[in-house]
């Protein structure tokens, strides 16, 4: 979208694919001449931004006169402008974040129902047609999408955005509409134009020349509407958010996650689309292609502009509301080479609340995962190809969770000549495998409503195809786990484990003993040992330091206890996780300070 983006330091991939109508749809090249310059200073959420000039090894990364062809769809780059004199506002290239200086990162996107286009290889390989055949569950569920806009009037997604109850019904205060510079009559600026400019979630408290606006926001009247809450212009919530009754945009700072709204000829104007449509586009409409959960509600939430630009504060705010309203799975098709305090601070928010983060693995081809992904906490997903093998741009490493299909789709998309019923073919990357697992977490979630995260993420990754990885090596750094089976993954939510004793450890935290806030899982004999074949994916950390020593699931806790002093020795070994459900006849607890330490208690 916008005008307040800089050149990021990764470059432009070509990504080739067609419209289901026929037309070819894009062609990205590396063009640094293009680049707007990089910002020296802002203010973020009112407080002090530090300076920080460029650093010249970066100019020299960018190899200018080149292009590069590569068949896969991340967009790690410096978007093409549609004029020639763009002058984009000032972003921060570092911020002060609960007093400490912090850099801003660059994130951009990593690429049997009767729907006609619901015939889809993806499909069949992650076994969805026989998962779709098991009912939903009762319990309602949250998607949320961080990316760049959405067609949020496209035929796939009627009625499925999430709703926000605090912002919707019949009031009787408004406030004033908020005017743009051109229906105030005024030249085109950065004091008018409706834009977040300098990130500090604050709009148009800035100066300076623009090219872009954002629509004028009317209240109910000037919009020929009766009053509602939706319209109103007030924080009827109070959650600093005005009319966020479907989501919010974060990198310009609005109610509005519309695709196009600022530049729809934008290099991402149809990512966000076809991400949630692979996760949850509607099945058995007689329209398009069937997502992966046809039943969850969808929370858009707009990270990244038009051009495929977003940065530290647009994305650890996403995360952060995206959790503050509830989310169950936290979906980002999205990420950065180099990793980040605040996005990770968030994602440690978000887990603690109860949602389970998922975040594509990236489209580098080696051992480079990006972050969020390459984060521990985060589900971490690469892509298959055809082939049933690792994909050969899909990025990989010890934080890699699971496989999932991520190339030849065709998904819903948005384009200015087609809002509504536009589709895209032939898309690659791991972009389109991480929207596939998120869809079937919240298809987890609403078979089981209790279940933690962490139970979640165990019943996802505990019940995939191990693509012939043997007993003996219950993970490998280029398949995770192995691959997504959405059939068996449903099963276990729906069949409870009834063995007639089962054994587990405990004592065993589950991110309680050191964040000090609620555990992740409430059941003291949840860790269990595997049984019927299973593989355990969930690691028994050990902690110790003098005087203490303690157990632990969580992978927000390894690293708070890693911080706070704490040794972590030799990971015990990767347990199963007992699920809401299951009804064992009798349950041999397994004193682990007693039985594998020989020590009468933790010493806290």
């Amino acid at each position: 979208m916008n005008y307040k983006k800089f050149a990021p330091r990764f470059f432009l991939f070509l990504f080739t694919g067609c419209l289901a109508t026929g037309v070819v749809f894009l062609g990205f090249y590396e063009n640094p001449a293009l680049a707007p310059k990089e910002p020296t200073h802002a203010v973020v959420n009112n407080g002090p931004i530090s300076l920080s000039n460029e650093n010249s090894d970066d100019k020299d990364r960018a190899q200018s006169g080149s292009s590069q062809l590569i068949n896969t769809p991340i967009y790690n780059s410096t978007p093409q402008l549609p004029f020639s004199d763009f002058s984009a506002p000032q972003r921060p290239k570092t911020t002060v974040i609960n007093n400490q200086e912090q850099p801003v990162r660059i994130y951009t996107p990593q690429l049997v129902p009767n729907d006609p286009l619901a015939s889809q290889w993806w499909e069949s390989n992650s076994r969805l047609r026989e998962a779709w055949d098991i009912p939903p569950g009762n319990n309602p569920t949250l998607l949320a999408i961080i990316d760049t806009g959405f067609g949020l009037n496209h035929e796939e997604f009627n009625n499925r955005w999430y709703s926000n109850s605090g912002e919707s019904g019949s009031t009787v205060a408004q406030q004033p509409s908020t005017l743009n510079c051109t229906d105030r009559g005024l030249a085109v600026s950065a004091s008018c134009n409706l834009i977040d400019d300098n990130g500090d979630a604050v709009v148009d408290n800035e100066t300076g020349a623009a090219n872009y606006q954002n629509p004028s926001r009317l209240n109910c009247t000037d919009q020929s509407k009766p009053i509602t809450r939706d319209c109103n212009r007030v924080d009827d919530d109070g959650n600093g958010y005005i009319d966020d009754y479907r989501g919010w945009d974060f990198i310009n700072f609005d109610n509005s996650a519309q695709a196009g709204e600022l530049n729809p000829g934008g290099t991402g104007i149809w990512h966000g689309t076809a991400v949630a449509g692979v996760a949850a586009a509607t099945g058995n409409n007689s329209k398009g292609i069937a997502g992966a959960d046809w039943n969850t509600k969808i929370l858009p939430i707009q990270a990244l502009d038009d051009d495929s630009y977003g940065d530290t504060l647009s994305v650890g705010r996403a995360i952060l509301y995206a959790a503050a309203q509830g989310a169950d799975v936290i979906s980002l098709s999205l990420g950065s080479d180099l990793p980040d305090d605040y996005v990770r601070q968030a994602v440690e928010t978000a887990t603690a609340s109860g949602s389970v983060v998922v975040a594509a693995s990236g489209n580098g081809g080696c051992g480079c995962m990006v972050y969020p992904a390459n984060y521990p906490e985060v589900v971490a997903v690469g892509a298959l190809g055809t082939d049933n093998q690792p994909a050969s741009f899909s990025s990989w490493g010890s934080n890699l969770d699971i496989l999932a299909p991520g190339t030849q789709f065709t998904a819903p998309s948005w384009s200015a000549a087609q809002p509504t019923n536009a589709y895209v073919s032939g898309i690659n990357g791991t972009s389109f495998a991480t929207p596939l697992i998120s869809g079937v977490l919240t298809r987890l979630a609403g078979r089981q409503p209790t279940a933690t995260p962490l139970q979640l993420i165990a019943a996802l990754t505990e019940n995939v195809n191990r693509l012939g990885l043997p007993v003996t090596t219950p993970h490998d750094s280029k398949l995770g786990y192995g691959k997504l089976d959405s059939f068996k993954a449903l099963q276990r939510m729906v069949s409870a484990q009834s063995s007639s004793q089962s054994y587990g450890f405990n004592p065993v935290s589950k991110g309680d003993f050191y964040r000090f806030s609620r555990s992740e899982v409430v059941n003291s004999q949840v860790v269990q040992a595997c049984e019927n074949g299973a593989v355990g994916t969930t690691p028994l950390y050990e902690f110790y330091k003098a005087g203490s020593t303690f157990f632990s699931i969580s992978k927000i806790e390894l690293r708070k206890a890693q911080n706070a002093g704490y040794a972590t020795g030799t990971t015990m070994g990767s347990a199963c996780l007992q699920q809401p459900h299951d009804t064992p006849g009798s349950v041999r607890a397994i004193n682990l300070f007693k039985e594998f330490r020989n020590l009468d208690k933790a010493v806290q």
